[in-house]
C-alpha cells in the first residue's frame, strides 16, 4: 500500500492581489506535475482502486451537479475563485476572464465572514455517492495565524471525498472541525448536508473549495473542461441548474468603530453602536476588482446627510481587495438612529457586467 496526502498537494493560496500569486508557484507546478499520478490519493489512506476509462464510443454519463453550498448565490454567498484552465504563470478562468488563481484546482465558495460561518452554513452532496475518504480535526484558524509549518501534509483542512460512479468523484475542502455528518462507506444523497463551511487548512476566508474528477482528472464543473486545459474548451456544464457567471465580487459592507487590521477583515460586523463611540468607519471588501473599477464610498446621518465620503481609483487588477472610510467623532457624539453606508461601483467591472454595482449597509447608533 501506498500512503501519501495527495490533497496536501492541491493548496488553496489566499493572495491579497495578482503579485501575491507568485509566492505560491513553485508549490503548485510540483502539484501540476503530480495530478496525474497521485489523483487517486486523499488524506492519508491507501490507493483507491482505479477506475476503467470509459471506450471511446460510450463516454461516462456526468452527473447533474447541485450547488455545494446550502445558500443564495449574490446574496449570503460568493464564488470566489473558478478552476484555473491556463497552463504556466498565465490565468484564466473557463470563460477566458481573469478570476482565478495560478494553479487552482477548484471553485472556491465564499461566505461573508466568521460570524456568518460560526452559525453554520451546509456543505451539500452535489450528487448522490459513496464517501470515501475524510478528515476531520484541524482547527478553524487562518493560515496567517497558525503559519504554513502546522498545516503541512494539511493544506485542504477539514475535508471529504465522495465517489458517484463512472469515474466521477468530488472533494471538499477547508470544512469546519467537527461538522463533518457522515463516514467512510456511507451512502449520500443529492442535497444531504455533509458538513459545513469552515477555516481549516491554507486559507485565510471562510469558504468550501469544491473539486470534481473525473477519472483522476480535475474538470470544470462550469463547462466540463479540464484544470490547465484552456478556457473555452469545455463540452457542457455539470451543473443540474445554469449559474451565472460575475466577473468580480462585492462583499457586504461592515460599520465599525476602528480601522480594523488586515487580519480582522473577516470579522462579523457589528450591529449597533454607542453615540459617544470614539469613531464611525465603513469597510468594502470585494474578490478580483480591476483596474479602472472605481468605488465610491459614503456614510449618511440618520437624517439623509452626508457624514464623510471618498472615491478610490483601482490601480491594478487585485485578487483581493479592502478599503475604510470614515471620520472621528467630536462634538457631541454621534446622532442616535439609523445611519447608511454606500458603495457605488463604475468602471471596467460594472462594464463587464457585475453585479449589483450599488450596495448598502446600515448601523444602529444608540443613545449613550
Amino acid at each position: 500500500m501506498v500512503y501519501l496526502p495527495w490533497w496536501a498537494l492541491q493548496p488553496c493560496p489566499f493572495g491579497n492581489s495578482v503579485s501575491d500569486m507568485t509566492k505560491t508557484r513553485l508549490t503548485l507546478s510540483l502539484s501540476r506535475a503530480l495530478i496525474p499520478f497521485l489523483s487517486a490519493l486523499a488524506f492519508s489512506g491507501p490507493v483507491a482502486p482505479a477506475h476503467a476509462a470509459a471506450p471511446a464510443d460510450a463516454p461516462p454519463v456526468a452527473p447533474k451537479l447541485g450547488f455545494p453550498v446550502a445558500c443564495t448565490l449574490g446574496k449570503d454567498c460568493w464564488i470566489a475563485r473558478y478552476v484555473d484552465r491556463t497552463k504556466g504563470p498565465e490565468i484564466s478562468d473557463y470563460t477566458c476572464g481573469k478570476r482565478t488563481q495560478d494553479g487552482h484546482a477548484g471553485t472556491d465558495i465564499a461566505v461573508a465572514d466568521m460570524g456568518r460561518m460560526r452559525k453554520g452554513v451546509a456543505v451539500l452532496a452535489t450528487a448522490p455517492g459513496t464517501v470515501l475518504r475524510l478528515r476531520d480535526g484541524v482547527k478553524d484558524e487562518s493560515v496567517k495565524e497558525r503559519g504554513q509549518a502546522a498545516i503541512k501534509g494539511r493544506e485542504c483542512g477539514n475535508g471529504l471525498v465522495i465517489s458517484h460512479g463512472d469515474g466521477y468523484v468530488s472533494q471538499y475542502c477547508h470544512l469546519k472541525a467537527g461538522s463533518i455528518k457522515v463516514k467512510v462507506g456511507d451512502k449520500v444523497t443529492k442535497g444531504e448536508p455533509v458538513a459545513e463551511i469552515g477555516l481549516s487548512g491554507e486559507t485565510e476566508y471562510p469558504h468550501v473549495h469544491y473539486m470534481v474528477r473525473l477519472n483522476g482528472q480535475v474538470i470544470d464543473p462550469f463547462d466540463g473542461g479540464l484544470y490547465n486545459g484552456g478556457c473555452k474548451s469545455g463540452h457542457g456544464a455539470l451543473w443540474a441548474k445554469p449559474i451565472t457567471y460575475e466577473p468580480g465580487v462585492l462583499l457586504p459592507l461592515q460599520f465599525s468603530t476602528k480601522v480594523r487590521p488586515r487580519d480582522s477583515v473577516w470579522d462579523a460586523p457589528v450591529k449597533e453602536i454607542s453615540a459617544n463611540s470614539p469613531a464611525l468607519v465603513l469597510m468594502a471588501r470585494g474578490f478580483h476588482v480591476r483596474k479602472g473599477d472605481r468605488w465610491h464610498l459614503a456614510i449618511f446621518d440618520p437624517l439623509g446627510h452626508l457624514y464623510t465620503e471618498r472615491e478610490l481609483v483601482m490601480r491594478a487588477d487585485k485578487q483581493f481587495y479592502y478599503q475604510y472610510i470614515g471620520r472621528k467623532v467630536r462634538g457631541g457624539g454621534l446622532i442616535p438612529g439609523l445611519w447608511t453606508g454606500v458603495l457605488m461601483l463604475t468602471g471596467p467591472s460594472a462594464r463587464a457586467g457585475l453585479a449589483p454595482t450599488k450596495i448598502k449597509t446600515h448601523i444602529l447608533v444608540r443613545k449613550r
